[in-house]
């Protein structure tokens, strides 16, 4: 056989192949229609209903057991209106430093006047002599003015840099702490302070919170450690923001004893008797999310078939808040107590929804 007629041949079966797969796919298409239609016969019924706007899922009982899907009665709560905020512990050297030089300022104006004074009493005696038949020359009459007045200006320049003091004192660390720090005496707030037995934190509180009154107090935590809360004691508001910007600031005092310098803390302030709100608590583990909003899938009564119980439930979505964040969940109001909720598999009840909203998609 020569290379021509192997050429042949091998044409020859390649055109065969290609008919043989057309007859194939034309044959084989008609009983792909009548396989379809078949499997749309036995689709089953689609568990989802919308009645006012409102998705339901309908769940035979076997269907929740196999999918794992449990409900929980919707426990009722009151809130007491905690507020949960942080702060930091602030180093005092530029107070103390404050301190020190108010007292030296201070030391330093009284022995002015007492010089000034002194001197004040010589120049008296030496214009008495002065104007006695000169028993003292004008020269030592203008010195001893001119030495008054050097301490009149001393004493001036003094008062001018406690005054300074002061101020500095106020816009960095408040009116409370600069009358503290500005006290010859020293109390006993800024002496715990001083003797390390306490520390002051700075915390910041959200803007709509109403100020601390004296006496109040918040519990703190530091932000990277697992302790017991430790009581913080008010001091005054804080001039300066925190470095984030967050909210009005306010000087605390707490004990020292796990709490270091440039520790960030975790803040609560102790609730409100007299702001409670009374609601229910919904399970973190009921939260779906769905287009950016928190949901939760609410089991409404069994459906009924012929005076008789069925064993299918109703679930239907409903908006929930996250606004307020509790031990156990979320605080919400307007919800029934006792209410039940889907504690596990929202997620596949979420899913089942979506696979009935794009089948309805694809029919139109």
């Amino acid at each position: 056989m020569n290379k021509k007629q192997l050429t042949i041949i091998i044409g020859l079966q390649a055109l065969l192949i290609v008919l043989l797969f057309w007859t194939v796919i034309y044959y084989a298409k008609d009983e792909f229609a009548t396989f379809q239609e078949q499997e749309e016969e036995i689709e089953g019924p689609s568990r989802v209903s919308t009645e006012e706007g409102i998705n339901t899922v309908t769940l035979p009982l076997a269907t929740q057991l196999n999918s794992g899907i449990k409900t929980a009665k919707i426990a009722s709560t009151s809130f007491h209106g905690e507020i949960k905020s942080f702060g930091n512990v602030v180093a005092i050297d530029q107070l103390l430093e404050g301190k020190a030089s108010y007292l030296n300022l201070q030391s330093n104006l009284k022995l002015a006047h007492v010089e000034m004074l002194q001197k004040d009493q010589q120049y008296q005696r030496l214009k008495i002599l002065n104007a006695d038949d000169k028993n003292v020359s004008d020269l030592a009459l203008q010195e001893a003015a001119a030495a008054v007045d050097a301490d009149k200006a001393n004493i001036a320049a003094i008062e001018l840099q406690l005054k300074n003091l002061q101020t500095n004192l106020k816009l960095r660390w408040g009116n409370t702490l600069a009358q503290i720090a500005s006290s010859e005496k020293l109390s006993p707030q800024l002496a715990n302070l001083i003797n390390k037995n306490n520390v002051l934190i700075q915390v910041s509180l959200p803007l709509n919170t109403l100020p601390p009154v004296q006496g109040a107090m918040v519990n703190i935590t530091p932000l990277t450690e697992s302790s017991a809360p430790i009581k913080a004691s008010y001091i005054s508001p804080a001039s300066t923001s925190d470095s984030i910007g967050f909210g009005n600031t306010f000087y605390y005092s707490a004990p020292a004893d796990s709490l270091r310098i440039g520790m960030r803390v975790n803040v609560e302030v102790e609730p409100d008797a007299d702001n409670i709100s009374n609601g229910v608590v919904i399970p973190s583990n009921a939260v779906v999310w769905y287009a950016g909003k928190s949901w939760a899938y609410f089991k409404q009564a069994p459906l009924t078939q012929n005076n008789n119980l069925d064993k299918s439930s109703l679930f239907v979505r409903k908006p929930i808040s996250t606004d307020t964040e509790i031990d156990a969940g979320w605080f919400n109001q307007g919800i029934k107590p006792g209410t039940e909720i889907v504690v596990s598999g929202a997620q596949l009840l979420l899913s089942e929804e979506f696979k009935y909203l794009i089948k309805n998609e694809n029919e139109d």
